[in-house]
């Protein structure tokens, strides 16, 4: 009854007739079943096709619906639970192990290619129990990430940041482990589970260094709560980012770069999982019409950018944090780096009505 309810209310909000209704219902209907219904930010007992209707209803004119609706049918890219889960599954496999069998091939003289001779070699599953997995935010579900590898408890932390309790115990649990007491870990791989920008995993505010990668490495300086697990200054580390843009990789790769240096440490490596297509972001002539309704103050905020958002060195977020300009949704939550009439608080006060709100990390209190 509510689908149909909801039927009858796209109708009226576009003005479609009986024959465009049928039209567009059957691809509406496969988008919400397969997709877009598992959102996890709608509503209680909101489904796809009732948000839909009440995010194209804000639009002033017939034309700037048909527009708008011409964008979510064409252009929004929705990543499920099931593609993400599977993007965690195969990162262990398709990243990490192909990079620990290149060290451990080289340090042992066999052929890369010799794959079941390497992996059965003591070396490697030292050299596997010697990395430590640390989790970024909670998007890099490290739980997963652990059963899928089938990696041993106490090298994986859902954390970035570990205290010195945590560190003594994960290092009697390796040396327990080797059977060595002088040994510590050879590696550290930081997981997360999206990036556009890059902006919050490195950047420089007034000559100082900022961001989680700076946190996560500082915790390993001699002295510091982590620098019993390995050694700073020959420190390895490895990105593993689930999805991420281009751009976001070359931008923390450069910044590792300068500040690795500074630090006289060697530079991290960085990869994507899936890495999305640089003409996945909107921009003219494809999307111009669609573009200058996100571009208007009409569908903006009368808000201006908190401290957060403005370290994106926009004036405004109207194409999303850092003008990212995405069109992308996740499953759990809309990033901010997509265009704000995506994610918008539809509860906010003077703000449009975002068709995926988000759950926003940082909130500033008045």
């Amino acid at each position: 009854m509510k689908e149909e309810l909801a039927q009858r209310l796209l109708a009226l909000v576009m003005e479609w007739d009986e024959n465009r209704l049928a039209q567009e219902l059957p691809r509406l209907d496969r988008m919400a079943r397969f997709k877009y219904d598992e959102y996890q930010q709608f509503g209680p007992g909101q489904k796809f096709l009732e948000a839909l209707c009440l995010w194209l209803k804000q639009f002033a004119t017939k034309a700037e619906r048909e527009i708008a609706y011409a964008f979510v049918r064409d252009r929004v890219v929705f990543v499920s639970a099931a593609d993400m889960r599977h993007l965690v599954e195969s990162s262990f496999p398709d990243v990490i192990r192909p990079s620990l069998i290149t060290d451990v091939a080289s340090s042992t003289g066999i052929a890369p290619h010799c794959i079941t001779e390497v992996v059965r070699h003591p070396d490697y599953q030292r050299s596997l129990r010697q990395t430590l997995f640390l989790g970024l935010s909670d998007g890099s579900r490290m739980d997963i990430f652990r059963r899928a590898a089938s990696l041993d408890n106490e090298q994986v932390w859902q954390a970035y940041e570990i205290g010195k309790p945590k560190s003594a115990g994960m290092l009697k649990d390796l040396q327990s482990a080797l059977g060595d007491t002088n040994a510590q870990f050879a590696r550290i791989v930081l997981i997360d589970d999206f990036s556009a920008s890059g902006i919050s995993y490195i950047r420089k505010e007034e000559d100082q260094w900022k961001g989680k990668l700076v946190k996560a490495l500082k915790q390993f300086q001699p002295n510091e709560d982590a620098s019993c697990l390995i050694k700073y200054s020959t420190i390895k580390m490895h990105i593993v980012l689930y999805v991420a843009t281009k751009a976001a990789v070359d931008y923390i790769g450069g910044k590792l770069a300068t500040y690795c240096k500074e630090q006289s440490i060697p530079v991290p490596s960085i990869t994507a999982v899936y890495e999305l297509a640089p003409d996945m972001a909107l921009a003219s002539p494809r999307d111009k019409e669609f573009l200058a309704l996100v571009d208007s103050n009409s569908y903006y905020r009368t808000r201006p950018l908190d401290e957060h958002e403005a370290k994106g060195g926009t004036d405004t977020i109207k194409r999303g944090f850092a003008a990212c300009g995405l069109p992308l949704v996740l499953a759990h939550d809309c990033p901010n780096n997509s265009i704000y009439l995506l994610w918008a608080d539809p509860l906010e006060v003077g703000s449009a009505r975002g068709l995926f709100p988000r759950i926003v990390r940082h909130r500033e209190v008045s």
